[in-house]
């Protein structure tokens, strides 16, 4: 991996440790927001007023994920589907006033 300026890491096992130290240290809010901000400005965008639109979809399978609480993303709930019998996902979108996509 090379980086502009940097050393270059000798091999992926560096660079996955990079990135780690970014998880464990909780800077992962801090970075997306850096990069948002540096697209938004990049590209013009307008973010003054953001629209957030959520669906449902349900998955052709017995039961829900194994790990419990927030950490599973198939759960059983309300379906718009009429399908309580399956366990479902819930996918949410947001996007700017001229519809660009800012985050999902």
């Amino acid at each position: 991996m090379v980086v502009p300026g940097l050393p270059e890491l000798d091999g992926n096992n560096q660079a996955l440790r990079a990135m780690d130290l970014l998880i464990e240290g909780d800077a992962t809010g801090a970075v997306q927001e850096a990069v948002f901000f540096a697209a938004a400005h990049l590209l013009n965008l307008e973010v003054d007023l953001i629209f957030f639109d959520t669906t449902s979809t349900y998955f052709e399978r017995d039961g829900e994920d194994d790990e419990g609480g927030d950490e599973a993303l198939r759960r059983f709930g309300h379906s718009k589907d009429h399908r309580k019998d399956l366990p479902q996902i819930v996918i949410g979108l947001a996007v700017t006033r001229e519809g660009i996509p800012v985050r999902c």
